[in-house]
Order: C-alpha cells, then sequence, then structure tokens
C-alpha cells in the first residue's frame, strides 16, 4: 500500500445502477409502460403475450411492480416468477412440448465497480408471503459464460444455448444443474431472500460479497417477487404475489472489514474505532510487518441448503493510504476512503515489542 495519507480527493470511481430511481418508462410492451433500462420477465410465445412488469406510484416518483401470474393457453397454464432485470429475461420451448420449457436469464451492463452494500427500498404483498421467497440480488463477473442446456418443467435438460446465462455465472449459488460449457469468474454478489410481507415502504440492505481482487467487466441485478433465481424455479411460484421496488442506491464504504499483519489476520482489530490500536510484534521484529485490508468477505446459504463462501478482497492503493510508524514510537496511520468520496476511516496501530 502506498505510503502517504490522502483523504478528501472526491473520488468517481463510484457508480450506480442506471435508472435507480425507476423513472424512465419510455419503453413499450404489449402497449404497457416498461421501463428503458430494466427489463421484465415478460413472456411471448406462440403468438401471445403477458406483461409481468408494470408502472406504479412509488416511494418517490414512480417505482417498478412486478407479481407472479398465471399464463398460458389453450387450457396450458403455469405460475411464471415476476421479476426485473438489467439483463434479459428469456424463454424457451422446444416445439410444443411443455415438458422442455425452460427459462432464465442472460446478460447485464457493462461494470467495472466494486459497491459494498445494495440498499433497496421494498413492498412485499401478496395471498401467500409465508410461502415463497422473494429475492434481491446483485451479481458481477468477468470473463464469458456460456450454458448448452438448462433444467426445464419436468427436471430434465432442455438444449438452448446461453451466453453470461444468471446460473452459469452463479455457480456456487444457483449453479446451471445441466451443461455450462465455458464459465466465467464470479467477482462479486449480495442476495436476499425472505418469505415476508412488507405492506409499507420498506428499506433493506444487501452486503455485497467479494471471491476476487478482481474488478468486474459486467454485471447485473434481479429483482423478484418469488421463487426465482432458484435452481430453475419450476414450482413454489404463487399466483399474485407481488414486489414493489423503488429507490435502489449502491453504497461503498470506506471500514476495513479485517486487517492481516504479515499476512496473517489480526482477530483483535476493531474496524469501528479511530482510536489507537496496539498490535505486539515478536521480540526479534526489525520491522513493521506489511499490512492488508479485506472487505466484503461472508457467506451464502442457497435454497439447498449449502453455504458459498466469499473471501473479501484486497483493498486497493487508490482506497487506502499508510504514513509508516516506528516500533515502540509513533503509530502507522491507515487511512480509507470510500470509492464515491462519501466517507473516511483513520486507523492507528501501535507496533510494539
Amino acid at each position: 500500500m502506498s505510503a502517504g495519507l490522502v483523504l478528501g480527493t472526491g473520488l468517481t470511481e463510484a457508480q450506480q445502477l442506471p435508472d435507480n430511481h425507476f423513472e424512465d418508462w419510455s419503453a413499450e410492451f404489449n402497449k404497457d409502460k416498461q421501463l428503458k433500462d430494466w427489463h421484465g420477465s415478460n413472456v411471448s410465445q406462440i403468438g401471445l403475450k403477458f406483461t409481468f412488469m408494470y408502472q406504479e406510484q412509488g416511494r418517490t416518483g414512480y417505482c417498478a411492480f412486478v407479481q407472479d401470474k398465471e399464463v398460458g393457453a389453450l387450457g396450458i397454464t403455469a405460475v411464471g416468477p415476476g421479476y426485473i432485470t438489467l439483463g434479459t429475461p428469456w424463454q424457451f420451448l422446444k416445439g410444443l412440448s411443455v415438458k422442455s420449457a425452460t427459462a432464465g436469464t442472460y446478460g447485464g451492463i457493462k461494470w467495472s465497480h466494486r459497491p459494498d452494500t445494495m440498499s433497496v427500498w421494498v413492498k412485499r404483498l401478496g395471498p401467500e408471503t409465508s410461502k415463497e421467497d422473494f429475492h434481491l440480488l446483485y451479481y458481477s463477473w468477468t470473463g464469458t459464460a456460456e450454458g448448452t442446456s438448462y433444467k426445464n418443467k419436468v427436471g430434465e435438460c432442455t438444449e438452448v444455448t446461453q451466453v453470461n446465462e444468471e446460473s452459469d455465472i452463479r455457480q456456487a449459488t444457483d449453479g446451471n444443474e445441466c451443461v455450462t460449457s465455458k464459465k466465467a469468474s464470479q467477482v462479486a454478489e449480495g442476495w436476499y431472500r425472505a418469505r415476508a410481507k412488507y405492506d409499507k415502504w420498506t428499506q433493506i440492505k444487501v452486503p455485497i460479497y467479494y471471491k476476487s481482487n478482481n474488478a468486474p467487466t459486467m454485471c447485473n441485478v434481479i429483482f423478484s417477487a418469488g421463487n426465482y433465481p432458484a435452481f430453475r424455479a419450476n414450482d413454489g411460484l404463487y399466483n399474485g404475489n407481488c414486489l414493489y421496488v423503488d429507490d435502489v442506491e449502491l453504497i461503498y464504504a470506506s471500514t476495513i472489514q479485517k486487517l492481516l499483519i504479515g499476512g496473517v489476520e489480526w482477530k483483535e482489530f476493531n474496524p469501528n474505532t479511530s482510536n489507537v490500536q496496539t498490535y505486539k510484534l515478536p521480540a526479534d521484529a526489525k520491522e513493521i510487518p506489511a499490512i492488508t485490508a479485506i472487505r466484503g468477505a461472508g457467506s451464502l446459504k442457497n435454497i439447498k441448503g449449502q453455504t458459498a463462501k466469499f473471501g473479501g478482497r484486497k483493498l486497493t492503493d487508490k482506497e487506502m493510504s499508510i504514513i509508516p510508524g516506528t516500533i515502540n514510537g509513533a503509530p502507522t496511520i491507515i487511512a480509507v476512503e470510500a470509492a464515491d468520496g462519501s466517507s473516511s476511516h483513520v486507523y492507528k496501530i501501535k507496533f510494539i515489542k
């Protein structure tokens, strides 16, 4: 890390998601207003169209409204998940075989930023909110993933090729159970799901965990009223469960979660104080060891009960500056600034023998 204390530089690396207040409804689907930058899980098959995303009055201005809905024709119907995404929802049916039906989301937006929390304002209503999870999901990656088959309505695999499909990227939390022919490298994920009802606007803060030190090149976000994304969501969907979403904000932190001294985590480190903290070195120490700061470590449990661990990422020289102290003398000063310049923290570590 760089030697030199620099704060208040007005960093401009941070970025918010496009139309994060859901105000631009200049697009259209099936004569219904649609968001320009976000896409609903609307269905177009065999000449029929079904809208899942609608404009509603929000917490501020407009908001996005999505709802699980029964769709189909000719006596063949099924409940589909209502969700919005920065990627592209897709559906596939081989011929007229309902058994072959599969769906998901591919793609996202170009992205190089590393937020620490995603704040979302929601209302969640419906007849069966206690039986079905809703999902708030952020994930980022580098490289390109490709899948060639995906689980269908009867639990078998339907052959269809997709690029950067959600389940081909989120291997540890919602991995494609059929064929991922080419893997990307996932960088981060923030995922909140709950079987809950919120009849008033409620703020939910979703922590974002990191599994790579690399900056991402792409990201996607999914806000789902029901049981998706959840290993193809072939059941557990309830007609009428709905989600209102508004005022999404990505939060960039300036705290250190873990501090490594000489490559070993200092368990006694307190990330929430600016007071001097004392680190005891071996009696024969000649210099202060290398200091590494980590943020974004955590774990997520998927719907199968499997736990995915995220080791976090190292803070870069642009985020953290160090003024070295002396052993048994002046403390080492560590200054950290949020990527958007919104906050800063200064830590003081006194090294003694």
